[in-house]
């Protein structure tokens, strides 16, 4: 059970929220691959379907595109290739480019991953030229880039957790953890040559699934156990919180216990109809696709089907689900669907295919052409808008803005401290401070500017939150004479 930091300005807006159930996180940022390190693919929000109203859609690319993150007000993507010049693009909300990078020479450019302020991702090549990169995630200014063995792969986007980060590398297949802070290589632990995957990690263990699982001590990098699976194919775990995780594999759903070290259960859909595609977890639910492109949702549990919608169309779900509090997003080859969880109908489609993401308010298609779409969802901005302004303040002259930090997690959430980097913000209430489970605090922020000119800085907010110790919230003003 975990604590969890959300912070909210003047009409509590909220800039960070999640759900911990166990070691379920979710989050308001699509920050990693289906979301968090447990790929639950949950984002705790309530929909409108009515208010889902098409933005834009931008070419990025000629080819597929990666699966995007979100966060920062920013949208993070790859538009990889086979050698030759591949791209990232930092894209703003509006769809205009705010950076971007080429790579010449190098075999695979991977998706992205977000924290701290800090994009991070793989590009691959052959023994030490491929890295993990860690990006500048306002300015696109490379910080460090961390060498590893590879051998012509592909990866899934980075896994971060407790400032480390988790990837699939090696020679021979692997699993590495790096310090997400600096060049630095914690540990490698080799696994079967499988690419493809990425770790879902936990406050304990980092787990891989290539055919089997294997759980590895996320901070030693030794080997804690294996459930022997006869699998197929890498696949991304999904973690349940309550020593469960869960693989879809060869059309099969398993639930593997952590505690006993043994597949608790294995479902099949029907005899004509597989699981398919990336599950996602909300609330003791786990949602699966199908081939068939039906939505099956099933207890935790048990694996007892307690509902599920059929699609006459019969149009397989591909890649990932998205689960939030009152709908199910997923994709199809020809058609995006949000599907009510109480009513079980279908609510709300869009022509549009590829890999999805939620967060910040919007949703995005990363599409198979090169194409991401995006969507409002009818939410004012309540999830970190990274920037919050100030009106124009003359020089010696104050302006507040209240911001409420809110504990939406279960444990009591300990802040630590709350400073800006320039003297011009300066936070009136004290710290540190213990915030109750579903509770909040109000603090002050004075703009006090000495000079003219606009002045930008971070507000850097430290606590216990073990999926975000530090959130940083960027503050800009404008002082006049």
């Amino acid at each position: 059970m975990k604590t969890r930091l959300a912070i909210s300005v003047s009409k509590m807006m909220v800039l960070g929220c999640a759900f911990w159930g166990g070691l379920v996180v979710a989050s308001d940022q699509w920050a990693m691959n289906q979301a968090n390190p447990s790929h639950t693919g949950y984002v705790p929000v309530t929909i409108n379907p009515s208010d889902i109203t098409f933005r834009w859609k931008k070419t990025i690319g000629s080819s597929a595109l990666s699966p995007v993150t979100v966060a920062q007000n920013q949208i993070y993507v790859s538009v990889p290739g086979y050698f030759g010049i591949q791209h990232f693009y930092a894209v703003r909300k509006n769809g205009n480019l705010a950076w971007g990078k080429s790579f010449s020479d190098i075999f695979s450019l991977n998706p992205p991953s977000y924290a701290n302020g800090k994009v991070y991702l793989q590009t691959g090549n052959h023994a030490s030229d491929t890295y993990l990169r860690a990006y500048d995630a306002r300015s696109g200014n490379l910080i460090f880039q961390s060498p590893h063995a590879a051998q012509w792969e592909r990866y899934l986007a980075p896994t971060i957790y407790k400032n480390n980060v988790y990837v699939n590398g090696g020679s021979y297949g692997g699993m590495y953890s790096f310090d997400g802070t600096k060049d630095h290589e914690n540990w490698f632990y080799e696994l079967p040559q499988v690419d493809g995957w990425t770790p879902a990690v936990d406050e304990k263990w980092a787990y891989s699934y290539v055919g089997s699982l294997y759980a590895v001590d996320r901070l030693t990098g030794k080997l804690a156990f294996k459930i022997l699976n006869s699998g197929e194919q890498a696949q991304v775990p999904m973690l349940g919180g309550l020593n469960d995780v869960f693989v879809i594999d060869g059309g099969l759903l398993s639930k593997f216990k952590t505690d006993t070290k043994k597949i608790a259960w294995q479902k099949t859909y029907n005899f004509n109809e597989d699981y398919t595609g990336q599950p996602a977890l909300a609330n003791n639910v786990v949602y699966a696709g199908t081939t068939q492109g039906s939505l099956v949702a099933l207890d935790q549990v048990t694996g007892k089907t307690l509902w599920a919608w059929k699609n006459t169309v019969k149009d397989s779900v591909i890649n990932n689900l998205v689960a939030t509090k009152s709908h199910v997003f997923f994709a199809t080859a020809n058609k995006v669907y949000a599907i009510d969880i109480k009513t079980h109908q279908n609510v709300w489609s869009y022509a549009a295919s590829g890999q999805l993401a939620l967060g910040e308010s919007g949703l995005y298609v990363a599409s198979g052409d090169g194409k991401l779409t995006a969507f409002k969802l009818g939410l004012s901005d309540i999830f970190t808008p990274s920037e919050v302004s100030f009106p124009r303040t003359a020089i010696n002259a104050t302006v507040t803005k209240k911001i409420s930090i809110m504990n939406v997690g279960d444990k009591e959430l300990a802040v630590n401290s709350i400073a800006s980097n320039n003297s011009a913000f300066v936070v009136s209430s004290p710290s540190p401070f213990v915030i109750a489970p579903n509770q909040s605090k109000v603090v002050e922020v004075n703009f006090e500017p000495k000079n003219v000119g606009i002045i930008e800085t971070n507000l850097v907010v430290k606590s216990n939150d073990e999926s975000e110790p530090e959130t940083l919230v960027h503050l800009k003003g404008r002082a006049i004479n």
